[in-house]
């Protein structure tokens, strides 16, 4: 190899290398290279609004409102799917972290660059689902047994991922909405009478 060739396949090297990099001039003539940060922030705002039941019409003024809600829920690292928007809840990854919402509903977590689902205290592990299991195995006064097919969807997804980006925060409305006595567990087919 001569001298020309040397020099070629060395400056292609520091050619390669600089364009995997960033710079910046931090003054004259001096360069100095700037790492991608590699966590941002998430920004947690839930709503809960309860449910309105039955009973005295309240009207559009007297019907349930959104509030603030605080509490804990669990990040847990996804791989999303061929969109980008989606991913399965698998149980044998670990919970990454726990983001905490405050009285007005806004909670933040520094976190790794990366994909992650947002899960409540009854998707972290599958304590839940089978106590569903056994509890609604056979048909009940005005229920139906619990419908596994379901149960599986309602435990491991799919989800919407959340995608958190190095340097940047990440705004999530989080919007939570209860159900009636007669509708709250998931899964189960109530098929009795309603209050007036």
């Amino acid at each position: 190899m001569n001298t020309a060739d040397l020099r070629c396949g060395i400056l292609g090297a520091v050619f390669l290398l600089s364009a995997c990099t960033t710079n910046r001039i931090n003054g004259p003539g001096t360069r100095d290279t700037v790492q991608l940060p590699r966590t941002g922030v998430l920004h947690l705002h839930a709503t809960y609004t309860a449910p309105y039941c039955g009973g005295a019409d309240p009207g559009p003024e007297g019907m349930p409102r959104p509030e603030p809600w605080s509490g804990a829920m669990f990040l847990r690292p996804a791989k999303p799917d061929s969109t980008g928007a989606m991913a399965r809840n698998e149980l044998s990854v670990p919970v990454a972290d726990t983001i905490r919402t405050d009285r007005t509903g806004n909670g933040y977590r520094t976190l790794k660059a990366g994909t992650y689902l947002l899960l409540d205290a009854d998707r972290v592990n599958d304590t839940r689902y089978q106590q569903l299991l056994r509890d609604h195995a056979k048909p009940a006064l005005y229920t139906e047994p619990i419908d596994k097919a379901c149960l599986d969807r309602w435990l491991h997804g799919p989800f919407g991922v959340i995608t958190v980006r190095g340097g940047d925060t990440t705004h999530v409305d989080l919007p939570l909405f209860d159900q009636c006595p007669w509708y709250n567990t998931p899964c189960v087919h109530y098929h009795g009478p309603l209050p007036p």
